[in-house]
């Protein structure tokens, strides 16, 4: 009963809540509501205050996205040339690569910080250069998009390492019968048999980068080019107490993360192997 409790409070409650505030200008000091209709979705897109900050967050959101494939396409690498075998001290690896994925995302971001800090950074320093990672618009992008690669190759690699040691070895054999190399099974063999690992980790890949928040407060600091739709919604709601006009993103937000998720599941038929 206390999960199923919790559950309903804060989450579907919370989403109710949030629905209802979205069609209203609400005061949390006084508790007072008036209704506004569909006027706080309104202003996401149109306002001279709001929607170029709005907008500026959708796309910053999107563009981030491109470390999902990334860290996948990385992390099955490694996957590969670890069941593959040769690599000597193979749990180590395992470990070191896997370490961001159950650490503190406060703390990854501090300490990816003083990475590619402007003034005293260790890649700055080895670079020789003085690269405004922290405060260009477009070099934030990069630096964020790098870092969540290289934070996510540990889960992706893990999760291949084990789609890979679950196919069956007689695929193999029989493959090797009819002379097929290495390269040939992986793609004709280990790569469909995988899909539904692929699959699970397109899914929470783009979740988790649509909810993405410490990307811009911790490590952007707010600078424009690093703000999320998350960041907005904290912005907006709690730092300006504007909560109609954040619980409206916070819904539109909802929504995108359910329609791109039914899509997904709609079109993985196609491409997605299934015993």
């Amino acid at each position: 009963m206390p999960p199923i409790i919790g559950f309903l409070i804060f989450t579907i409650g919370a989403m109710l809540f949030s629905f209802k505030y979205s069609f209203e200008d609400y005061n949390i000091l006084t508790g007072v509501s008036q209704w506004k209709g569909l006027e706080n979705y309104r202003a996401l897109f149109t306002n001279v205050i709001f929607s170029e900050s709005f907008l500026r967050s959708i796309s910053n959101t999107v563009i981030l996205l491109a470390s999902v494939p990334i860290s996948m396409i990385l992390g099955l690498v490694l996957a590969g040339l670890l069941k593959a075998g040769g690599i000597k001290c193979r749990g180590v690896f395992q470990v070191l690569y896997y370490i961001p994925a159950v650490s503190s995302a406060v703390a990854l971001n501090i300490v990816w910080r003083y990475i590619f800090n402007n003034e005293f950074g260790i890649l700055n320093a080895l670079l020789g250069k003085k690269i405004l990672w922290l405060s260009d618009n477009n070099l934030i992008k990069v630096a964020i998009i790098t870092k969540n690669s290289l934070n996510g190759i540990g889960s992706a690699m893990i999760l291949y390492l084990a789609g890979m040691l679950n196919v069956p070895k007689d695929y193999y054999e029989a493959s090797e019968l009819d002379g097929a190399n290495k390269v040939r099974q992986f793609f004709s063999i280990t790569l469909p048999l995988i899909t539904p690992v692929t699959f699970y980790q397109l899914i929470m890949g783009i979740i988790g980068g649509l909810q993405s928040y410490a990307d811009a407060q911790v490590f952007g600091a707010g600078v424009q080019g690093s703000q999320t739709i998350v960041f907005f919604i904290w912005e907006r709601g709690i730092n300006q107490s504007r909560y109609g006009l954040a619980s409206a993103a916070s819904v539109l937000l909802a929504a995108a993360i359910m329609l791109i998720t039914l899509l997904q599941f709609k079109i993985s038929n196609k491409w997605v192997y299934e015993e």
